[in-house]
């Protein structure tokens, strides 16, 4: 048995990831997918079913006016989005399961954070 001293090396790459701190899983890790590395900024322009088609009762309203009123005209951190179970799957689409259903974000990017926009979330009496 012989070993061959001409084989290069695999060198081990650091596995980054985080700590939950909000969202549905806190506490738990995470692993950090290179997109979401860095920061990268995304304003929720709408929360709708997409082509899905909804059964008009009390849960599903409940659930689509809150997430309505939890993220349209927000600006989130695109590792905030995914900690609380958002798929992304491009810049301008998201996909969020709430209530046993999925929603779907349509995104804005955006450089930083940025204030709510206004017309959007929860009605103020």
């Amino acid at each position: 048995m012989s070993t061959d001293t001409n084989l290069p090396t695999a060198t081990a790459e650091a596995q980054e990831s985080y700590v939950v701190t909000e969202g549905k899983k806190r506490g738990s890790t995470r692993e950090v997918r290179t997109e979401a590395a860095y920061d990268r900024y995304y304003t929720v322009l709408r929360v709708h079913a997409g082509d899905a088609i909804l059964t008009d009762n009390w849960h599903t309203n409940e659930v689509l006016n809150h997430a309505r009123n939890n993220f349209e005209g927000v600006t989130f951190a695109m590792r905030t989005l995914e900690a609380w179970g958002a798929m992304f799957e491009n810049d301008r689409r998201a996909y969020y399961t709430a209530g046993g259903r999925i929603w779907v974000m349509d995104l804005e990017p955006c450089e930083g954070k940025k204030k709510r926009l206004p017309g959007t979330g929860a009605v103020k009496k």
